[in-house]
């Protein structure tokens, strides 16, 4: 029998509601994903700086002000990451201190910034608070999203990244893994894109993989996959509400925007392996002087975050005999998944979706039937080293 599709009054829009994981493929560990739509009450804790009451969140400190060295001027504070319950975001707000950050109220790390001790004002540059936050639990694959609206002005870096705990980038086992961020430097001519568009567009962002995994680096920090996707022509531009997402595998990212693949890799070699920090924030780059001093404010809202993560079972060679099989199966990546139908012919029905990810083989040796209408898709999938 043929199957027909009939499209009707077709029109390309960018929407929020496209998803780039089938919310049908029980593969996925539903019941414990990381879901956080800031629109429950909470609020900093000014000496731990977790989010209260339920500690998801810390506002951006460790032991740095900054995650670059010299090339950011921001200081991240948690009263400059704002949960707004009222509209159910976080507002992260970069505000331009007048007379230089200098003997601030609030107790800031004893580290370096450059070539400068932590001493505020006219040695350092850092002449902006902001805002950041990162996730107190740590990911080791999985699908990540933000729907945020970031700025766009000259000296902005808003990001959302996932970064290894210990080292620094050019250092030693560093990870990172950029699913989004924006700069001036990635407009410019003389800047890092090798063809980019037209300076300042609100159309063009970056990302990428920051990875060593050896004991004996120097030198600049390894990147891999990094892209300059240029945005759909039929969407609005970056300083309006999107999308950016990626799916992390052990043998691949994708990278996408409202939906739509934007860059992807695929060597396992050059792909993070080991658990990863969740981070979200709004940076002031060294363009903050381009065309004249930026003095604010600026604002980046996030809607929501989410990271939905895969049900591991690698070692399970899973064999289905019958429908009964087929109903009760109990989704995860499997080794390998046989379909014997030695007790009878499992039928998915046409209005059924399923999805099987197995590392080696898919295997169908007795009568098996795949209803029209149905969906049924089967994935080859790498496990981590170590499942």
């Amino acid at each position: 029998m043929k199957k027909f599709l009939y499209l009707c009054g077709m029109m390309l829009f960018c929407t929020d509601i496209m998803a780039q994981i089938d919310l049908n493929d029980q593969n996925w560990d539903w019941d414990n994903s990381f879901i956080e739509e800031f629109n429950t009450s909470q609020s900093w804790n000014s000496t731990t700086w977790f989010s209260s009451p339920n500690q998801v969140w810390k506002a951006y400190m460790d032991n740095k002000i900054t995650h670059g060295n010299g090339s950011e001027h921001q200081i991240f504070q948690y009263d400059h990451s704002l949960f707004d319950v009222a509209n159910g975001e976080m507002r992260f707000v970069a505000e331009y201190d007048t007379v230089g950050i200098m003997n601030h109220q609030y107790a800031l790390p004893n580290v370096l910034h450059g070539n400068y001790p932590n001493v505020y004002g006219q040695t350092d540059g850092l002449l902006y608070f902001s805002g950041a936050i990162q996730a107190l639990r740590t990911f080791r694959y999985g699908y990540f999203e933000i729907r945020c609206k970031i700025p766009v002005h000259h000296g902005a870096f808003p990001a959302f990244w996932l970064h290894s705990s210990s080292g620094t980038p050019g250092n030693s086992f560093y990870a990172s893994l950029d699913i989004f961020e924006y700069g001036w430097s990635i407009t410019v001519p003389w800047g890092e894109n090798p063809t980019p568009p037209e300076i300042g567009s609100k159309r063009c962002y970056t990302c990428g993989i920051h990875f060593n995994n050896t004991t004996n680096h120097s030198g600049n920090e390894d990147k891999f996959g990094k892209a300059y996707p240029i945005i759909p022509s039929w969407c609005s531009d970056l300083d309006n509400f999107h999308t950016f997402s990626c799916e992390w595998m052990p043998d691949h990212v994708v990278w996408y925007f409202d939906g739509v693949e934007m860059n992807r890799y695929d060597d396992p070699a050059h792909i993070p392996n080991r658990n990863l920090t969740l981070r979200a924030n709004y940076g002031i780059d060294n363009y903050y002087t381009y065309g004249g001093l930026w003095t604010g404010p600026g604002e980046m809202l996030i809607d929501y975050i989410r990271v939905y993560q895969l049900i591991w079972d690698c070692t399970t060679d899973e064999v289905i005999t019958c429908q009964s099989d087929l109903n009760g199966f109990e989704y995860a990546v499997k080794k390998s998944i046989s379909i014997t139908s030695t007790l009878g012919e499992p039928v998915v029905s046409s209005s059924d979706k399923k999805t099987f990810r197995v590392t080696d083989s898919f295997v169908v040796t007795g009568p098996f039937t795949v209803n029209n209408g149905a969906e049924f898709t089967v994935i080859k999938q790498l496990c981590p080293p170590d499942e």
